[in-house]
């Protein structure tokens, strides 16, 4: 881990459990003063803001399609299966966004996921298929992993926190006119099913996930460079969802911190977890795939490079044999001539 990395950390470390301090002092205040349930904004994020896992889950989708041997049996059935996969994804997106909201109509989830599903997914195949060919399995492999290690694993956390604390949403007690039943993040209240899941956030979780995206950078060396505006734009946006969350009163600031740093874990733990294991035999066999390349691009028969600079060597070298006079042609005089002279 580099230098920058540690220090991004400790920051981050430091910042959550002042947030945490925070909302145990005043979530309830925090709350009363950014409650606004008609704010569009924020309407809008707790439908299509979800979006992230079901992003990642389409693009590992779109990678198999893309990446189908059509010389082994049952190309059609495993690509099929693919696009099957996308459409599941996406379906679910359009169906829990509607569902997220406060709109009550009971054919709209099917309609918006049937629209979803008709148009991300062509939309998601095209663009991954953009990706050069060389590249598809690197994206594959950290794609696969990232799905499950850090996307399934945090939405299996994040809802089992959500049962086990019981907490009740700001939102409820607004409606009931009654806050009484308020309780701290750190107070467990117990297993519930109807209701009361406040803590931690799904939503700012959900958005945590795209962090994934800045690793992308050790992937792919030459997209280093890139990974502090991916941070700062993913950062961006997650940060505007967990705002979204409190204007709307389904959560306090405890709440967000804690989706934001379950989800953040998850994806911190993923990213070591790569690099030392399938990240880093793929980063070796590129390594190795290179040199070989390198090995091949030596010219067998003259033992220099190809190109500009191995002709001229080749050139030279022709011109500079044609200079040497053969043995045969040099006329020594004899001693006997020496004398006659």
């Amino acid at each position: 881990m580099t230098k920058t990395k540690k220090i991004t950390y400790l920051v981050l470390f430091f910042a959550v459990a002042t947030l945490f301090v925070l909302g145990g002092l005043y979530d309830l205040k925090i709350a009363h003063a950014l409650y606004g349930p008609s704010n569009l904004m924020a309407q809008i994020f707790e439908g299509a803001g979800i979006f992230p896992p079901f992003l990642i889950w389409s693009v590992t989708f779109a990678l198999l399609f893309w990446l189908v041997d059509p010389r082994k049996d049952r190309k059609l059935l495993k690509q099929v299966g693919c696009v099957a996969g996308m459409v599941a994804s996406w379906f679910v997106f359009g169906y829990m966004a509607i569902n997220e909201t406060s709109i009550e109509i009971s054919w709209l989830p099917y309609v918006m996921g049937a629209i979803s599903a008709a148009g991300f997914t062509p939309l998601t195949l095209y663009l991954v298929g953009r990706i050069e060919a060389e590249k598809k399995k690197k994206w594959l492999v950290f794609f696969g992993f990232a799905s499950i290690v850090c996307v399934l694993s945090n939405i299996i956390l994040v809802n089992l926190i959500k049962y086990i604390w019981g907490r009740p949403r700001y939102r409820e007690m607004a409606a009931a006119g009654d806050f009484s039943i308020f309780s701290n993040w750190y107070h467990i209240n117990g297993f519930t099913l109807h209701g009361h899941h406040s803590f931690p956030s799904g939503h700012t979780a959900s958005a945590t996930v795209l962090f994934v995206f800045c690793a992308l950078g050790e992937v792919f060396p030459e997209k280093q460079a890139k990974e502090g505006t991916t941070a700062f734009i993913v950062g961006l946006y997650t940060f505007t969802m967990a705002y979204s969350r409190l204007v709307l009163g389904a959560h306090f600031l405890s709440d967000v911190t804690a989706g934001f740093t379950v989800s953040f874990l998850c994806y911190a733990v993923t990213r070591c977890l790569y690099f030392k294991t399938i990240g880093k035999q793929v980063l070796e066999k590129s390594a190795s795939a290179e040199a070989e390349e390198d090995v091949l691009s030596i010219d067998p028969l003259k033992g220099v490079p190809k190109g500009e600079e191995g002709e001229e060597t080749a050139a030279f070298a022709a011109e500079d044999d044609s200079a040497f006079i053969p043995e045969e042609s040099v006329d020594i005089p004899s001693e006997n001539n020496g004398e006659n002279a």
